[in-house]
């Protein structure tokens, strides 16, 4: 792998965590511990809509993003990487079918990205918070 690829990895890599660290700070406490598939789906398909993101304007192919949402996702969720193998072999279908927290999560770390502000920083990590209270109103 060429020095290029490896500091976009990289790149990509810190840029998911901080976003996704500051989008799951702002939701309820406990999240991590959810049995609410919903709520789990909705998280995991936010945070994987981000990593794809943010590597596709990298200039990262699939395999990369993939590799990463891995490892972010695991991070993040403190999840065994079992577990986020089994969602992340579901995750292209979902985004095939549009699954609104995968579209939503890459549009709000490219927003999270561009900011001016630590406002607009914050505002687009909210939008995770946004989905689980949609949710809850179900």
């Amino acid at each position: 792998m060429n020095d290029l690829s490896e500091k976009s990895l990289e790149s990509v890599t810190q840029l998911a965590l901080q976003f996704l660290a500051e989008a799951v700070g702002q939701c309820p406490a406990g999240l991590e511990k959810s049995t609410n598939q919903d709520v789990v789906f909705a998280v995991v398909g936010f945070q994987y809509g981000a990593v794809q993101s943010a590597a596709y304007v990298a200039g990262l192919g699939a395999d990369d993003w993939n590799s990463i949402a891995g490892e972010v996702i695991a991070r993040i969720n403190g999840m065994e990487q079992a577990m986020v193998t089994q969602f992340l072999s579901v995750m292209p279908m979902l985004a095939r079918k549009e699954y609104p927290p995968i579209g939503i999560g890459g549009q709000a770390i490219i927003r999270f990205y561009n900011a001016a502000t630590d406002e607009e920083k914050l505002t687009a990590a909210a939008s995770l918070s946004e989905i689980l209270r949609q949710i809850d109103e179900r």
